[in-house]
């Protein structure tokens, strides 16, 4: 409680700010964000991203700033505002600070690192050092000011060695190839066709559009595994696997490194199961899985002799066997010579996020989503009990340690507050708030704080929830609905400004995580396989039937939305019930049958529902699901929001449900996003769609 009481005082829950205006939607651009925070090797500063709105420019901007690790002087900013920056990281003898920034190679100006005073966007970037290549920058921190610079050498983001003599990267590589010469018909028919031509199946990603084949490494080269001197020279090449090494992590005496790859990478029809290699510095590679599941994340025990791991089934092995829930995911351990793993949390019914060591190997630590609250954990490295470290109802996140493992640092965001950076200890004691990235705004503006619920559903399953009532409303109040995406993802106590801007509407809104979610363990995660739209539906109209039941809800003016597979719960809601008085479909698959073909994820369809549309059970499996089946039976009045470009739930699929309604006379309306894709929308069509939202909410629920 004491841990509790004292991180209230760093972090108000909402209500504690003084009473101010309701959120508006030019507040939008005015919320910031600290991500990606890193702690230098010694454990005094901590660096991270400030994210912002520029709202003039319609898009995202990243700095790095830098705060004492016990927040005794303000933040600083460490890098230009000409240029974003993100992804920082130190080397190993805290005298380099990498991060990733796209900026001209030459320029001056400038002056960046520590020591280097704030000033507004507009600034000039710095210099590049000659031979860097790329996006990779670096800043000097073991003096004051000066310029980013570049390693000759350095091609992608570095990994520093333990020994600081070496600079690991990733790649891309394609292979040596000789192309024949076109003819000159073949070139002008080249130059006059602006169509595609693909003879594969992966051809669309949702973010990227049409995809080269991925079966020819010269037309998508794969990432393989680099070394470069420290102070820069020649790289040399490790790796020749002609897939992507990932996640390479070097081991304690700098001799070798840890990389998981998926040698069927080429092979469409096998879905992901990368295994775990080790490469020396000879590029002598070692296999050391190759049983069909799918490994990442290693990490190397302090006397190198040991990894641990995360592990589960492949999704190939899972259809397959048409198996009725998904894949666990589990700590490992595993002698790094070879030989037989443990499963160190086999008892423990949660989702762990990367696995890291402490210094004398006693310890695993790991963050991991309990509940609505993501939080640190640790347990012993040879098994044994998982200990929560961290507290509160909030969710942390991107945590980095000192070497000693005496001060780690992380972000933090609860429903009345947006992220910032702290420091603490591994424990979580001495926690220290470094960032006040919205103190203003949340100084001027009148937040709503949010109350955990918990209920039970129709068969009695415990769901959480939360409600959120609107400040300055009066009762009864109008209740909006909120469905997350996934299924399998969750709400927490995270910041929403979707959420406060309906409550500075007057609007209550409640947001649940039915099962399907994750944080509640294997039984309720798995709980929609094969049946998506049946309990998680009874779920959240358990929550209905709560709040209001015990806060003063007019069920006359009642609204449901989400997105993505919240889109699709919408969609569902409105067949099967006429309690809503108005709805928002965002990004939401109507039909399951036309979305098998059409979406880059088929693999949902073909796990979940147990096939293909060919197949006659798992055609009617779907049939039987799709909102479009029960089109008849809407009545409610529906908004649908869509990204043009959408490949993750293409925009088809709320045509056919708005086509559905139109013909049957039910009001709906369409507001398209020409070229957006299922996420990532730049901050004009944001704010144009919550107007949209409140304005039909406005229109139906008087």
């Amino acid at each position: 409680m004491k841990k509790l009481a004292a991180w209230i005082l760093l972090f108000p829950l909402g209500g504690i700010y003084a009473a101010g205006r309701p959120v508006q939607l030019a507040d939008y651009y005015r919320v910031e964000t600290a991500g990606t925070p890193a702690i230098s090797p010694d454990g005094r500063w901590v660096v991270f991203v400030r994210n912002i709105t520029v709202e003039a420019e319609n898009q995202h901007h990243s700095e790095l700033w830098i705060s004492p690790a016990d927040g005794s002087t303000p933040a600083v900013r460490l890098t230009t505002p000409a240029f974003s920056a993100s992804a920082p990281k130190w080397s190993p003898d805290g005298k380099l600070l990498a991060f990733r920034s796209v900026r001209r190679a030459s320029s001056g100006g400038e002056t960046e690192g520590r020591g280097a005073e704030p000033a507004g966007r507009g600034g000039r970037g710095g210099r590049g050092g000659a031979g860097g290549e790329g996006d990779t920058w670096f800043l000097r921190m073991d003096r004051a000011g000066g310029e980013a610079f570049q390693i000759p050498g350095v091609g992608g983001a570095p990994i520093f060695s333990p020994d600081n003599r070496w600079i690991a990267f990733l790649k891309r590589t394609p292979p040596p190839r000789t192309a024949r010469e076109a003819t000159p018909l073949e070139r002008q028919l080249d130059q006059r066709f602006k169509g595609r031509i693909y003879d594969w199946m992966n051809v669309r990603a949702d973010g990227r559009g049409f995809l080269p084949d991925p079966r020819d490494p010269a037309a998508t080269p794969p990432n393989e595994l680099y070394i470069v001197a420290r102070d820069g020279g020649t790289a040399r090449q490790l790796t020749h696997l002609g897939v992507d090494a990932r996640e390479p992590a070097w081991r304690p005496d700098s001799a070798a490194l840890a990389l998981v790859a998926d040698s069927h990478e080429r092979d469409e029809y096998s879905y992901e199961r990368a295994d775990l290699w080790t490469v020396d510095l000879d590029g002598q590679i070692h296999r050391l899985t190759d049983d069909g599941f799918e490994y990442d994340s290693p990490a190397w025990s302090p006397d190198g002799k040991w990894l641990a791991f995360r592990r589960r089934q492949s999704l190939s092995q899972i259809i397959a066997t048409k198996q009725k829930h998904g894949a666990a995911v589990d700590l490992y351990r595993l002698p790094a010579a070879g030989g037989p793993m443990t499963n160190l949390t086999a008892e423990w019914d949660l989702i762990p996020d990367a696995p890291s060591f402490n210094p004398d190997g006693k310890f695993i630590y790991f963050a991991a989503a309990e509940g609505g609250d993501t939080q640190m954990h640790r347990m012993n490295s040879a098994g044994g009990a998982v200990e929560q470290l961290t507290h509160g109802p909030r969710n942390l996140g991107g945590f980095t340690f000192s070497q000693a493992f005496d001060r780690m640092a992380f972000t933090t965001s609860n429903p009345a507050h947006p992220a910032e950076a702290f420091a603490a200890r591994p424990d979580g004691s001495g926690e220290k708030r470094l960032s006040a990235l919205n103190e203003a705004l949340l100084n001027e503006v009148d937040v709503a704080g949010a109350e955990r619920i918990h209920f039970p559903s129709k068969d009695g399953t415990p769901v959480e929830g939360w409600i959120m009532l609107p400040r300055g409303a009066k009762p009864p109040y109008a209740l909006v609905l909120a469905i997350h995406g996934g299924p399998h993802g969750a709400y927490g106590s995270a910041w929403d400004y979707e959420f406060q801007w309906l409550a500075a509407n007057g609007y209550a809104v409640l947001y649940t995580n039915p099962r399907g979610s994750t944080g509640y363990g294997e039984k309720f995660l798995w709980a929609t396989w094969g049946g998506w739209g049946k309990l998680d539906y009874e779920d959240v109209m358990a929550g209905v039937d709560y709040a209001v039941a015990h806060y003063p809800i007019n069920t006359k003016r009642l609204a449901v939305t989400g997105y993505s597979y919240g889109g699709f719960m919408t969609n569902w809601v409105i067949t099967q019930t006429d309690r809503f008085a108005a709805a928002m479909t965002g990004a939401g698959i109507s039909n399951w049958l036309s979305d098998y073909g059409t979406a880059d994820i088929p693999r949902t369809k073909e796990s979940e529902f147990f096939g293909s549309p060919w197949e006659s059970e798992s055609n009617q499996l779907m049939r039987s699901l799709s909102p479009i089946t029960y089109a008849a039976n809407v009545k409610t009045p529906t908004l649908f929001v869509h990204g043009e470009a959408d490949m993750r739930v293409p925009i088809e699929e709320d045509e056919q449900m708005y086509t559905a309604l139109q013909k049957r006379h039910v009001p709906a309306k369409f507001v398209r996003y020409p070229g957006n894709y299922h996420g990532g929308w730049p901050p004009w069509d944001m704010v144009h769609r919550y107007y949209q939202e409140v304005k039909w909410f406005g229109e139906f629920l008087q």
